[in-house]
């Protein structure tokens, strides 16, 4: 349990599974390890049929970014304060905000692997 905690914080991938469950358009919140204990949420999007993944902690003011249809079928959103981003990129395309935290993520086999 330790080992794959510490994985988790030296970059090793983490696999998701189900990444055919994940549609196009669509937003999914999943928890990496304890979220009490120091592991982190990751919002996974599919856009354009690739997998992208951002930290759900919205970069202003404490707000989460949510799973559920992206809008325009691709940009995450806060709902805090209406904010948009590209899960391509974590740039903010609506709001005054800073870019929000991005993860590498990749398909195999079934899975999503994330590098958090």
């Amino acid at each position: 349990m330790l080992r794959r905690l510490l994985d988790l914080f030296r970059g090793k991938p983490v696999l998701v599974g189900g990444a055919q469950k994940l549609e196009e358009g669509m937003a999914k919140v999943v928890e990496i390890g304890d979220v009490m204990a120091g592991g982190t949420q990751v919002v996974l999007c599919r856009v354009e049929g690739k997998v992208y993944a951002l930290d759900a902690q919205c970069p202003h003011d404490g707000g989460r970014i949510i799973g559920g249809p992206l809008v325009d079928g691709k940009y995450a959103v806060c709902p805090l304060h209406n904010y948009h981003f590209d899960p391509r990129s974590g740039v903010a395309v609506r709001g005054a905000c800073p870019k929000a935290k991005t993860y590498a993520a990749s398909e195999r086999d079934g899975s999503i692997e994330l590098r958090v």
